[in-house]
Protein backbone atom coordinates (compact mmCIF):
# COMPACT_ATOMS: atom_id res chain seq x y z
CA UNK A 1 0.00 0.00 0.00
CA UNK A 2 2.16 2.81 -1.34
CA UNK A 3 0.52 6.19 -1.88
CA UNK A 4 0.76 7.48 -5.43
CA UNK A 5 2.66 10.59 -4.29
CA UNK A 6 5.27 8.68 -2.30
CA UNK A 7 8.72 8.33 -3.88
CA UNK A 8 10.31 4.92 -3.36
CA UNK A 9 13.73 4.02 -4.75
CA UNK A 10 13.86 1.07 -7.11
CA UNK A 11 16.78 -0.25 -5.05
CA UNK A 12 14.79 -0.20 -1.80
CA UNK A 13 13.54 -3.46 -0.28
CA UNK A 14 9.95 -3.22 0.95
CA UNK A 15 8.45 -6.07 2.98
CA UNK A 16 4.93 -7.43 2.76
CA UNK A 17 2.01 -5.47 4.17
CA UNK A 18 3.96 -2.20 4.35
CA UNK A 19 2.03 1.09 4.18
CA UNK A 20 3.81 4.18 2.85
CA UNK A 21 1.92 7.45 3.13
CA UNK A 22 1.61 10.49 0.92
CA UNK A 23 4.82 12.34 -0.02
CA UNK A 24 7.01 9.98 1.97
CA UNK A 25 10.55 9.37 0.65
CA UNK A 26 12.32 6.01 0.71
CA UNK A 27 15.79 6.47 -0.74
CA UNK A 28 18.68 4.35 -2.01
CA UNK A 29 19.00 0.81 -0.63
CA UNK A 30 16.76 1.38 2.40
CA UNK A 31 15.04 -1.74 3.76
CA UNK A 32 11.63 -1.73 5.45
CA UNK A 33 10.40 -4.90 7.18
CA UNK A 34 7.02 -6.58 6.99
CA UNK A 35 4.01 -4.77 8.42
CA UNK A 36 5.63 -1.36 8.86
CA UNK A 37 3.70 1.88 8.55
CA UNK A 38 5.49 4.94 7.14
CA UNK A 39 3.46 8.10 7.72
CA UNK A 40 3.07 10.92 5.19
CA UNK A 41 6.14 13.13 4.66
CA UNK A 42 8.54 10.77 6.47
CA UNK A 43 12.03 10.40 4.98
CA UNK A 44 13.94 7.12 5.11
CA UNK A 45 17.44 7.51 3.66
CA UNK A 46 19.81 5.02 2.11
CA UNK A 47 21.39 2.70 4.66
CA UNK A 48 18.26 2.39 6.79
CA UNK A 49 17.45 -1.14 7.95
CA UNK A 50 14.03 -1.10 9.59
CA UNK A 51 12.68 -4.23 11.26
CA UNK A 52 9.18 -5.67 11.23
CA UNK A 53 6.10 -3.96 12.60
CA UNK A 54 7.67 -0.52 13.04
CA UNK A 55 5.85 2.80 12.74
CA UNK A 56 7.68 5.82 11.30
CA UNK A 57 6.00 9.19 11.99
CA UNK A 58 5.46 12.18 9.75
CA UNK A 59 8.49 14.42 9.13
CA UNK A 60 10.81 11.97 10.87
CA UNK A 61 14.26 11.28 9.38
CA UNK A 62 15.95 7.88 9.50
CA UNK A 63 19.60 7.42 8.46
CA UNK A 64 20.26 11.08 7.75
CA UNK A 65 23.81 12.43 7.74
CA UNK A 66 25.57 12.81 11.12
CA UNK A 67 25.86 16.25 12.67
CA UNK A 68 29.63 16.05 12.61
CA UNK A 69 31.73 18.77 10.95
CA UNK A 70 34.41 16.21 10.02
CA UNK A 71 32.05 13.67 8.45
CA UNK A 72 32.81 12.54 4.91
CA UNK A 73 29.50 12.13 3.10
CA UNK A 74 31.03 9.52 0.81
CA UNK A 75 31.14 7.12 3.78
CA UNK A 76 28.65 4.27 3.37
CA UNK A 77 26.85 3.64 6.67
CA UNK A 78 23.36 3.35 8.07
CA UNK A 79 20.85 2.86 10.86
CA UNK A 80 19.33 -0.35 12.21
CA UNK A 81 15.89 -0.18 13.83
CA UNK A 82 14.60 -3.23 15.73
CA UNK A 83 11.21 -4.89 15.36
CA UNK A 84 8.19 -3.15 16.87
CA UNK A 85 9.84 0.22 17.40
CA UNK A 86 7.79 3.39 16.95
CA UNK A 87 9.41 6.64 15.87
CA UNK A 88 7.05 9.57 16.21
CA UNK A 89 6.73 12.79 14.25
CA UNK A 90 9.85 14.87 13.59
CA UNK A 91 12.15 12.43 15.43
CA UNK A 92 15.60 11.83 13.90
CA UNK A 93 18.06 8.93 13.93
CA UNK A 94 21.38 9.68 12.21
CA UNK A 95 23.65 7.19 10.50
CA UNK A 96 27.09 6.08 11.68
CA UNK A 97 30.27 8.01 10.91
CA UNK A 98 32.19 4.75 10.33
CA UNK A 99 32.48 3.04 6.95
CA UNK A 100 30.06 0.10 7.05
CA UNK A 101 28.91 1.10 10.55
CA UNK A 102 25.42 1.41 11.94
CA UNK A 103 23.65 3.48 14.53
CA UNK A 104 21.48 0.93 16.36
CA UNK A 105 18.05 1.26 18.00
CA UNK A 106 16.67 -1.92 19.57
CA UNK A 107 13.26 -3.57 19.59
CA UNK A 108 10.01 -2.19 20.98
CA UNK A 109 11.35 1.30 21.58
CA UNK A 110 9.29 4.49 21.53
CA UNK A 111 11.01 7.66 20.35
CA UNK A 112 8.53 10.45 21.00
CA UNK A 113 8.05 13.61 18.93
CA UNK A 114 11.17 15.62 18.09
CA UNK A 115 13.54 13.28 19.93
CA UNK A 116 17.01 12.56 18.52
CA UNK A 117 19.41 9.62 18.41
CA UNK A 118 22.84 10.80 17.26
CA UNK A 119 25.38 9.06 15.08
CA UNK A 120 27.05 5.84 16.26
CA UNK A 121 24.71 5.37 19.23
CA UNK A 122 23.83 1.84 20.30
CA UNK A 123 20.48 1.65 22.06
CA UNK A 124 18.96 -1.47 23.62
CA UNK A 125 15.38 -2.71 23.74
CA UNK A 126 12.31 -1.08 25.31
CA UNK A 127 13.68 2.45 25.44
CA UNK A 128 11.07 5.16 26.00
CA UNK A 129 12.44 8.55 25.00
CA UNK A 130 10.40 11.66 25.73
CA UNK A 131 9.73 14.63 23.49
CA UNK A 132 12.68 16.95 22.71
CA UNK A 133 15.23 14.61 24.31
CA UNK A 134 18.52 13.78 22.61
CA UNK A 135 21.44 11.35 22.69
CA UNK A 136 24.61 12.89 21.24
CA UNK A 137 27.02 10.74 19.25
CA UNK A 138 28.44 7.43 20.51
CA UNK A 139 26.02 7.09 23.44
CA UNK A 140 25.41 3.53 24.56
CA UNK A 141 22.11 2.85 26.31
CA UNK A 142 20.96 -0.49 27.71
CA UNK A 143 17.49 -2.02 27.99
CA UNK A 144 14.33 -0.81 29.74
CA UNK A 145 15.38 2.84 30.03
CA UNK A 146 12.98 5.75 30.50
CA UNK A 147 14.24 9.13 29.28
CA UNK A 148 11.81 11.92 30.19
CA UNK A 149 11.15 15.01 28.08
CA UNK A 150 13.82 17.62 27.45
CA UNK A 151 16.77 15.42 28.50
CA UNK A 152 20.23 15.89 26.99
CA UNK A 153 22.80 13.06 27.14
CA UNK A 154 26.38 14.03 26.23
CA UNK A 155 28.46 12.16 23.65
CA UNK A 156 30.21 8.94 24.70
CA UNK A 157 28.07 8.61 27.84
CA UNK A 158 26.87 5.13 28.87
CA UNK A 159 23.39 4.64 30.29
CA UNK A 160 22.84 1.37 32.15
CA UNK A 161 19.81 -0.91 32.07
CA UNK A 162 16.69 0.14 33.95
CA UNK A 163 17.65 3.81 34.35
CA UNK A 164 15.10 6.62 34.62
CA UNK A 165 16.13 10.20 33.85
CA UNK A 166 13.91 13.02 35.10
CA UNK A 167 12.65 15.71 32.73
CA UNK A 168 14.86 18.62 31.67
CA UNK A 169 17.98 16.88 32.96
CA UNK A 170 21.47 16.81 31.47
CA UNK A 171 24.14 14.16 31.90
CA UNK A 172 27.78 14.26 30.87
CA UNK A 173 28.71 11.29 33.09
CA UNK A 174 27.94 7.58 32.85
CA UNK A 175 24.69 6.54 34.54
CA UNK A 176 24.86 3.20 36.39
CA UNK A 177 22.12 0.59 35.93
CA UNK A 178 18.83 0.85 37.84
CA UNK A 179 19.44 4.41 39.04
CA UNK A 180 17.42 7.62 38.99
CA UNK A 181 19.07 10.78 37.63
CA UNK A 182 17.85 14.36 37.85
CA UNK A 183 19.15 17.88 37.19
CA UNK A 184 22.74 17.99 35.96
CA UNK A 185 24.68 14.81 36.79
CA UNK A 186 22.72 14.30 40.02
CA UNK A 187 22.16 10.72 41.16
CA UNK A 188 18.92 10.36 43.11
CA UNK A 189 18.98 6.75 44.27
CA UNK A 190 17.59 3.62 42.65
CA UNK A 191 14.71 3.24 40.22
CA UNK A 192 12.88 0.84 42.51
CA UNK A 193 9.53 1.41 40.82
CA UNK A 194 11.02 0.32 37.51
CA UNK A 195 12.62 -2.77 39.06
CA UNK A 196 9.31 -3.80 40.64
CA UNK A 197 7.31 -3.18 37.48
CA UNK A 198 9.59 -5.49 35.51
CA UNK A 199 9.03 -8.25 38.03
CA UNK A 200 12.56 -8.24 39.45
CA UNK A 201 12.91 -10.68 42.34
CA UNK A 202 12.99 -9.41 45.92
CA UNK A 203 16.42 -10.99 46.32
CA UNK A 204 17.80 -9.04 43.37
CA UNK A 205 16.28 -5.75 44.49
CA UNK A 206 17.64 -6.20 48.00
CA UNK A 207 21.10 -6.97 46.66
CA UNK A 208 21.15 -3.97 44.30
CA UNK A 209 20.09 -1.71 47.21
CA UNK A 210 22.88 -3.10 49.38
CA UNK A 211 25.48 -2.72 46.64
CA UNK A 212 24.34 0.80 45.81
CA UNK A 213 24.78 1.85 49.46
CA UNK A 214 28.20 0.22 49.56
CA UNK A 215 29.43 1.81 46.32
CA UNK A 216 28.22 5.29 47.25
CA UNK A 217 29.14 5.19 50.94
CA UNK A 218 32.02 7.63 50.33
CA UNK A 219 35.25 7.90 48.43
CA UNK A 220 35.59 6.58 44.89
CA UNK A 221 32.49 4.70 43.68
CA UNK A 222 34.55 2.87 41.06
CA UNK A 223 37.11 1.72 43.64
CA UNK A 224 34.37 0.47 45.95
CA UNK A 225 32.57 -1.30 43.09
CA UNK A 226 35.76 -3.03 41.95
CA UNK A 227 36.45 -4.13 45.52
CA UNK A 228 32.95 -5.62 45.70
CA UNK A 229 33.50 -7.41 42.39
CA UNK A 230 36.79 -8.84 43.60
CA UNK A 231 35.02 -10.17 46.69
CA UNK A 232 32.23 -11.68 44.53
CA UNK A 233 29.74 -9.66 46.54
CA UNK A 234 27.06 -9.89 43.82
CA UNK A 235 25.12 -13.13 43.50
CA UNK A 236 22.19 -12.05 41.30
CA UNK A 237 22.31 -11.03 37.60
CA UNK A 238 21.15 -7.52 38.51
CA UNK A 239 23.78 -7.14 41.20
CA UNK A 240 26.54 -8.30 38.87
CA UNK A 241 25.39 -5.94 36.13
CA UNK A 242 25.41 -3.02 38.54
CA UNK A 243 28.98 -3.68 39.68
CA UNK A 244 30.39 -4.62 36.28
CA UNK A 245 29.27 -1.26 34.91
CA UNK A 246 32.14 0.34 36.89
CA UNK A 247 34.89 -1.75 35.30
CA UNK A 248 37.30 0.63 33.52
CA UNK A 249 37.54 -1.56 30.42
CA UNK A 250 33.77 -1.88 30.17
CA UNK A 251 32.33 -0.40 27.00
CA UNK A 252 29.27 -1.17 24.92
CA UNK A 253 29.88 0.49 21.57
CA UNK A 254 29.65 -2.79 19.63
CA UNK A 255 26.06 -3.52 18.52
CA UNK A 256 24.56 -6.56 20.16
Amino acid sequence: MIHETAIVSEAAKIGSGVEIGAYALVEGDAEIGDGCVVAPHARICSGARIGKGCRIGSFSLISGDPQDLHFDRSVVSGVKIGDGTEIRESATVHRSTAEGGFTVVGENCLLMASSHIGHDCVVGNNLIMGCFSAFAGFVHAGDNIFISGGVMIHQFVRVGDGVIVSGNSASSKDIPPYTNVYGRNNLGGLNLIGLNRRGTSRESIAEVKSLYMRVYAGGSPRKRALEALKESAAKTPEGKMFLEFFEPERHYLTPR
